[in-house]
Formats: C-alpha cells, sequence, structure tokens
C-alpha cells in the first residue's frame, strides 16, 4: 500500500456477500468472503 500512497490500512469485518445470490454453492465450497479495507490517500 506505500508504493500507492495510502496510509492508516484498517481491515473491516469479513462479509459473506455471496449469501442468496445464485453462486452461494460454488462461493461456500470454496470458503469465499468479502472484506472492507479503510485506508486514507495521502
Amino acid at each position: 500500500m506505500s508504493h500507492a500512497n495510502f496510509t492508516g490500512l484498517r481491515w473491516g469485518k469479513q462479509v459473506d456477500v455471496f449469501s442468496g445470490s445464485k453462486h452461494e454453492s460454488d462461493a461456500k465450497e470454496f470458503d469465499t468472503r468479502g472484506v472492507t479495507l479503510a485506508a486514507t490517500k495521502g
């Protein structure tokens, strides 16, 4: 992240972004999750 000049990187919660979608079973098979990130552009 330092190459893009971002600072203060914070990891957010893991989220089951495929819940209820037509690909939910595929996502569960591979334990796929989404995660939120926050950073400041310096």
